[in-house]
Formats: C-alpha cells, structure tokens, sequence
C-alpha cells in the first residue's frame, strides 16, 4: 500500500502534471503540427544536455548508501552505447527538423529557466529537495505523459518504432527511476518538516515543467516567438 508520504508527493505532481496540458492534449489527439512535435524533441534535447551537471551534484548531496541508485539513472542515459540524446534527436529527424542544426542552437528561454532551476536545486540544496524535484516532479510524469501519446504517435501519425523509442522506452524505465526517488524520500523524510519539504519541491518540479511545455506550444505550435 503506498505510504502518505507517497501519497501526497503524487497528489502535488498531478496538480500540474504534463500528461493534461493543452499541448498533450492535442498532441493524444493526432490533432498537434509536425512543427511543434519536432520543436518538443528539440527543446527536450537541450533541457537533458544541460542538466547532467545537476544529476551528478545531486548524487554527490545524497548519502552514500543511495548514490548508487540515482549514478545509474545518469549512467542509463548518457550510456555511449545507447546515448538518449540521439533517440530524442531521431524524433525531432523524423519530423522534419535538423539534427545539427538543434545541437549547435540553444533552447528556448522557458527551456533554460526550467535546467537552470534544476541544476540549482540539485547542486544547493538537500538531497531530498533534488530527489523531490527530479525523480518525483519530472521523471515521475513519464508513464502517464507516454502512455497517453503513444497510440497517437503509433496509429495516427504512423512513426515507425525506432522513431518513437524515447516514448516507450521511458513510459517504462521511468517507472523504475520515479520508484527510486519515492524510496529514497520514505526513507529519509523522518519528520513532518521534511516530508512537507519533499512534497512542495516536488510540486514546484511539476510547475516548472508545465512552464517548459508553455514555452513548446505557444512558440512551436502557436508561433509566438520567444526566442
């Protein structure tokens, strides 16, 4: 049975989880441009390479017995055998935009205020703020978000599955990093004041995440310029 603790960190997430943005939304329907998916895999792209950083400041802040959990969540995906940053950009290919032209730009201001909130947490604050906000506020919303734009992307826009790795693959592995955070954070939080802690940092993840996918839809989709 899950705990309160568990409980309320989920509860926080789906106040502003991605899976019910306006952009999911349209995008579950078959109904979201080429333009805006390309320009998702893009900024996705750049909000990952510029948040390794604050994965290993965060893992460095965590107490020994648990660094090893969150250095494989780093370790998976920056695996040179299987680097995800490349399943992302295949996707952003697969809908016209071009790869290299996506790695020597930047993202979009919303993109760089939500790693520069993430790298900050994770390099000055507790681990229990970085586990909150990272495993839990993000990469918690994987399953749901995924899940619900795969039969999408399978049976209305018809990518081929290598196009689309990066939504089944972490509608799965995601599952796993998110459990680990919400181990870590029944393990640690002992006092009512630290599990409040987790809880507002892991509501304030999901808020600057929603932000990121604002910045997607109103630039990419409805072509407001925010560069």
């Amino acid at each position: 049975m899950a705990s309160s603790l568990r409980e309320r960190l989920e509860a926080a997430v789906l106040e502003r989880h991605c899976a019910n943005h306006p952009l999911t939304e349209k995008w579950a329907a078959g109904k979201l441009s080429r333009n805006a998916m390309a320009g998702w895999a893009i900024e996705q792209y750049h909000w990952i390479s510029n948040i390794y950083r604050g994965e290993l400041y965060k893992a460095a802040n965590t107490p020994l017995e648990v660094q090893g959990l969150l250095l494989g969540n780093y370790l998976e995906e920056s695996d040179p055998e299987r680097p995800h940053l490349d399943i992302i950009l295949r996707f952003a290919t697969a809908n016209g935009a071009d790869a290299e032209a996506a790695r020597r730009g930047r993202g979009l201001p919303t993109t760089e205020a939500w790693a520069t909130w993430f790298n900050r947490v994770c390099k000055d604050e507790s681990f229990i703020c970085s586990v909150a906000a990272t495993n839990i506020g993000t990469e918690s919303q994987s399953p749901m978000l995924y899940s619900k734009v795969l039969p999408a992307l399978r049976d209305l826009y018809r990518f081929d599955e290598a196009d689309i790795e990066h939504f089944w693959l972490h509608a799965e592995v995601d599952t796993e990093h998110g459990g680990r955070g919400f181990e870590i954070l029944e393990r640690y939080c002992t006092t009512p004041e630290l599990q409040q802690m987790a809880v507002d940092y892991a509501r304030e993840s999901a808020k600057m995440r929603w932000f990121f996918f604002d910045g997607i839809y109103i630039h990419y989709e409805m072509g407001y310029e925010l560069r």
